[in-house]
């Protein structure tokens, strides 16, 4: 966005369309039931193990409740018009007796839940909740904000005749826990916080609890004995997240006392019903997802690993699929998502100090300065101004609207009380943190406008914050989402680090979203400290005039006869120079040929003589395997003169100390820029030199994708010890596949284990 005339910021609208949310909202691009079940009929599915199967037949079945959540008629059409297999076919068979169980649910009668003044019947989501809660017992329902996930948990503890229901949850949802049960069946009987109660036999009871009660100093004799006293049907834990462990070793004392609970209420009653809700399952790592999987199911997972790989995202996302359903609903208000750009270049010394020696929230309370005019000027009553950080930012942006003529009211984890003020009208701006994003309800009836200082970090905690007014029960027929932006300019290139944390959020490029909704991220997984990191050194590249990092130099390999004999001179013949360079550290070796290129020349012009008398020759080795695999992207480490690259169709990317043309990036092969989990297979032909060779085999397992393929030639008289370099390899966690001798040549294929 750039100025008017006067020097006032415009605003630059980026409208997104009903098709256009629901692509953001939905995990991959809307897929309809006749293309599932053509999927399912390819040939392929017969050669995977049963396991694989399964998975697939459930998230398949899940697919097709997401088209019949969106259209049930069309959904129901195509799944009767298919062709069949019999992949497609227990497909077909599983969704119609979950579908049939849903509609033809029965609503247990004293059933009154109304909207305006109308009776309003549960829809096809919380009837399938209802019946898998009555089939299953265990369920999650990660169903999207807004989707009537407490309706459906209420209607569920009636279908399974619950006599006792005990609901977790927090504390900032406790009352609307109360009314909601209260008024969805008016005849319930409703306890909250107290676990000494009198049930009545003849009446469906329900106790509330926040989390912060599993907490208290007696919670634990407490729990035991309401559990020894009363029998529990029926367990939820809503926003089940909160109860979480987020380090590996430090279980909380709240999901310890939780675990206890269901546990012991499962050995006096074998048929307890437990179902977790929450719209965002994973939030901050996959520690979060594991244990809330074991918490629902009650059995140990130790075979889903939780270091954050797209590979461990992916074995979450397939337990959730397989415990729980989800529906992301679509909404008949028209939302409008918004960015402001705000121009930060006077702020621009501040930033850097922050650079060296402050953190992120720093950073937010220099550029929140920046932000405040475009802030006030998108202000109307009954706003809410999101800022995930506070530190240095909540009491100027208080102050700041304040003088601009709005009274404040506050919503953070330390100062609660402006939320019952800001709904009853005494307050016209709310400022809040990221407490807000879940388990509040309310905010729709009286507001339609988030302004976000400070963005969240992940795709789920976006949702969830834009889900508190996008949701059921919003009166106004549009919804708008301000986004400012700052950005400067540096020697003449943008430097933005809101534009970073914004792309992080459309894009989905988080643990979460891979976990939650199978989306595989674009590059690998930045934690919030490394995107930090990057747009510092960002900001110092473009301030320093270094716009590129990757150093070409093209050389001539055709050295004439003067020069070869300078190099003998230099380093006596090939297999000197072989022995030199394998007795170097490659640092020292690459600061070497980046300040002579010509000695670099004179090997490879040795390289290439001495190549003349093979019988076998290497890189013509690989180029063979990678013709068969064209799919594969390859990361070529050592690349020489890139005979690879000119070999073979796939994408290469080559490295090597300097760069024989414009497609090779000279560096250390010990370090080499690419992405975690970028590429599909690592090939060292004759490359692993050095003292420190052990370091690139380590760079290309970073590189790779979790079962990337190591491809590796050497020389047999260079590595006589195997059972050595192949323990080696396999601490750094490889597992080998293959090993070959050809000729005067090692052949060796391993897999990221």
């Amino acid at each position: 966005m750039g100025m008017t005339m006067n020097g006032k910021q415009q605003l630059k609208s980026d409208i997104i369309s009903e098709e256009e949310i629901a692509n953001l909202e939905e995990e991959l691009p809307f897929v309809e039931t006749k293309d599932i079940l053509a999927a399912l009929s390819n040939k392929i599915i017969s050669n995977i193990d049963r396991e694989a199967i399964e998975f697939f037949a459930n998230s398949a079945v899940a697919k097709i409740w997401h088209h019949a959540f969106i259209n049930e008629k069309i959904a129901l059409k195509q799944l009767s018009e298919c062709p069949l297999d019999i992949y497609s076919q227990e497909v077909k068979f599983r969704f119609l007796e979950q579908y049939e169980g849903a509609k033809n649910l029965t609503i247990p009668s004293g059933y009154n839940f109304k909207v305006n003044g109308q009776l309003s019947t549960p829809n096809l989501m919380q009837r399938f909740t209802a019946f898998m809660m009555k089939t299953r017992k265990r369920l999650g329902n990660w169903s999207g904000t807004g989707a009537g996930k407490t309706l459906s948990a209420i209607l569920s503890s009636r279908v399974i005749d619950a006599r006792f229901t005990l609901i977790c949850c927090p504390n900032s949802v406790v009352g609307g826990w109360k009314n909601n049960i209260e008024a969805i069946y008016p005849d319930s009987v409703v306890f909250s916080k107290e676990t000494k109660i009198t049930l009545l036999p003849s009446k469906h009871s329900y106790l509330i609890l926040n989390y912060e009660f599993f907490q208290q100093p007696q919670s634990e004799s407490k729990l035991k004995a309401l559990v020894e006293n009363q029998k529990i049907d029926f367990v939820v834990i809503d926003e089940i997240h909160y109860s979480k462990q987020r380090v590996v070793d430090d279980i909380s004392k709240r999901k310890k006392v939780i675990s206890a609970l269901l546990s012991e209420a499962a050995k006096k009653n074998d048929n307890l019903h437990v179902l977790g809700m929450s719209a965002t399952p994973v939030i901050n790592n996959l520690f979060e997802g594991k244990t809330l999987i074991e918490l629902i199911t009650g059995v140990l997972h130790d075979d889903l690993n939780t270091k954050p790989s797209v590979g461990n995202c992916i074995a979450l996302y397939q337990k959730l699929v397989s415990t729980g359903i989800r529906w992301l609903p679509r909404y008949h208000q028209k939302i409008d998502v918004t960015t402001v750009e705000v121009d930060c270049g006077l702020y621009l010394e501040e930033i850097k100090n922050v650079s060296l020696q402050g953190s992120m929230a720093d950073l937010e309370a220099v550029l929140t300065t920046a932000k405040i005019p475009s802030i006030l000027e998108n202000l109307k009553p009954k706003t809410i101004v999101y800022t995930h950080y506070l530190k240095d930012i909540l009491i100027p942006l208080k102050e700041a609207i304040e003088l601009h003529g709005w009274k404040t009211a506050i919503f953070t984890g330390d100062d609660k009380s402006g939320l019952e003020e800001f709904i009853r009208f005494d307050a016209d701006v709310l400022i809040a943190s990221s407490c807000l994003g879940t388990s509040v309800d309310g905010l729709q009836h009286i507001c339609d406008r988030i302004i976000i200082n400070t963005l969240p970090w992940t795709h789920a905690e976006f949702e969830q914050l834009k889900g508190r007014v996008y949701r059921q029960g919003q009166k106004s027929d549009h919804v708008d989402i301000i986004v400012p932006l700052t950005y400067a300019t540096v020697n003449g290139e943008r430097w933005s680090w809101c534009d970073s944390r914004w792309k992080r959020i459309l894009f989905k490029k988080s643990i979460a979203d891979a976990a939650v909704d199978g989306v595989i991220p674009e590059g690998h997984l930045r934690t919030t400290s490394q995107a930090f990191q990057d747009a510092m050194n960002w900001l110092k590249r473009l301030e320093e005039g270094k716009l590129h990092e990757i150093e070409r130099h093209t050389i001539n390999l055709q050295l004439s006869k003067e020069a070869v004999q300078k190099g003998l001179r230099k380093f006596g013949d090939f297999s000197k120079m072989n022995h030199q360079l394998n007795s170097s550290n490659s640092a020292t070796t690459h600061k070497k040929f980046k300040q002579h290129p010509e000695d670099w020349e004179y090997y490879h012009s040795m390289y290439r003589e001495a190549r003349k008398e093979w019988t076998i020759i290497p890189y013509k080795e690989a180029a063979k395997w990678c013709k068969a695999r064209p799919h594969l992207v390859i990361g070529d480490f050592g690349c020489g003169e890139a005979l690879l690259a000119q070999e073979i169709e796939n994408k290469v990317h080559s490295f090597d100390h300097v760069a024989v043309n414009e497609e090779v990036t000279a560096c250390d092969i010990a370090h080499v820029p690419l992405d975690d989990e970028s590429l599909d297979a690592a090939i060292f032909s004759l490359s692993l030199m050095g003292t420190n060779y052990l370091d690139y085999v380590k760079e290309a397992h970073r590189c790779l994708k979790l079962d990337g393929h190591l491809w590796i030639a050497e020389t047999t008289s260079r590595y006589q010890n195997l059972s050595l370099l192949e323990e080696e390899l396999t601490k750094i966690g490889f597992y080998l596949i293959r090993k070959q001798e050809k000729g005067n040549f090692i052949f060796l294929r391993l897999i990221k284990s």
